[in-house]
């Protein structure tokens, strides 16, 4: 549109030309982990510019990434950890993990960990049984971190247990205004299906049985990340609504 309204009415102009608009900067994230998608997939992330939403495209389907171009609601990195961002997208954001009806108003849904091509998968039961000796904490984010109000913050806090399993603190609502933890146990047991191929079936919600799954990724700096998912079950309702979740050690 610009060029054809460049070419009426004849040269002499003392207008300056429009000034172009900078192209959003493209990154391919080769190894991401989209909701619903049990390999993975690359996704090519185009950053906001200016007026311009960042947008993630896809040649595959996934529960709430179409085939195509999506606009990208919220995002969340980590700071030390280059080629990792977290992608949210429009949606109710009113669960975390397996946890409904909190943290309501929340307009965002987390659709899939982009990795690029240095972090690759490594055996998740070993990476697990690291984490447990090591005991640290992990910081989880979901729905990176979008509230009703305040800040981003995490969406949980999860340490590893000498059984082998773990406590996780869910929070709801924001740090300093409306917010309270609730606690998950989790044990061995499940934490070793959760790290299986087929993964850990949780039905406690009717309306929303999930498929739980934990996988490991690391980078050639040796530095390791959990992403957690609940893709709806066999036979569950249409409504029920999935999610993935990004682990950071710390916190």
């Amino acid at each position: 549109m610009a060029s054809l309204l460049a070419a009426c009415g004849g040269g002499g102009s003392s207008e300056p030309p429009p000034v172009q608009q900078a192209q959003p900067a493209t990154t391919i994230y080769a190894n991401s982990v989209a909701l619903g998608v049990t390999t993975p997939q690359s996704i090519t992330y185009q950053a906001s510019t200016g007026a311009i939403q960042a947008t993630v495209t896809t040649s595959t389907a996934s529960a709430l990434l179409p085939v195509g171009t999506t606009l990208v609601l919220a995002e969340h990195m980590e700071p030390d950890l280059p080629g990792l961002r977290e992608i949210c997208v429009s949606g109710h954001g009113d669960s975390t993990n397996v946890v409904s009806n909190i943290n309501l108003g929340v307009v965002t849904q987390s659709a899939a960990i982009l990795m690029d091509a240095q972090w690759t998968a490594v055996d998740a039961l070993a990476a697990w049984n690291a984490a447990v000796l090591a005991g640290s904490a992990w910081s989880g984010w979901e729905n990176c971190g979008a509230k009703p109000e305040g800040p981003p913050s995490r969406s949980s806090r999860l340490v590893p247990t000498n059984s082998g399993g773990y406590t996780e603190d869910v929070f709801d609502g924001n740090p300093g205004t409306n917010f309270n933890a609730i606690l998950r146990n989790v044990s061995a047991s499940d934490v070793t299906a959760m790290l299986s191929t087929q993964g850990l079936l949780f039905s406690d919600e009717p309306q929303r049985p999930l498929q739980l799954k934990l996988r490991a990724f690391a980078n050639p700096a040796g530095r390791l990340i959990f992403v957690a998912s609940g893709a709806p079950a066999a036979g569950a309702p249409a409504s029920a609504r999935g999610f993935v979740a990004l682990y950071v050690r710390g916190g």
